[in-house]
């Protein structure tokens, strides 16, 4: 059902350091409750412009409010893409929807998406 793909298959070493810190301060905001973190669009696909922005999928175990989840993160978010110079975009889902529904968005994401 997953096809994800590693990070080893980044070509651009500016995002897979944006992708290490963004995972960093995610794991100490979210602890057990992060399940993953998913890269996906341009940026995943290699076909990334120097106006791209990043696309971050973050799934998380148990119920969420995904408006809750920007505001929650938007700190972190926000020094990371001044820090960069880089927008990041992310949604967010929990575990069971990421695993059990099949939108458009989905299937893209399982079919191009990198484990961050």
């Amino acid at each position: 059902m997953l096809a994800i793909k590693n990070l080893e298959e980044l070509k651009n070493p500016k995002l897979a350091s944006i992708l290490a810190e963004l995972k960093s301060a995610f794991g100490m905001e979210y602890g057990d409750h992060l399940a993953q973190i998913i890269l996906f669009g341009s940026q995943a696909r290699n076909e990334a412009t120097n106006d791209s922005d990043i696309d971050i999928l973050v799934v998380l175990k148990g119920e969420i409010r995904p408006s809750d989840e920007i505001l929650r993160t938007g700190g972190i978010v926000s020094t990371l893409s001044l820090k960069h110079e880089q927008v990041i975009s992310c949604i967010f889902m929990t575990e069971k929807r990421f695993l059990h529904h099949n939108s458009m968005l989905l299937q893209n994401i399982r079919k191009e998406g990198m484990a961050v």
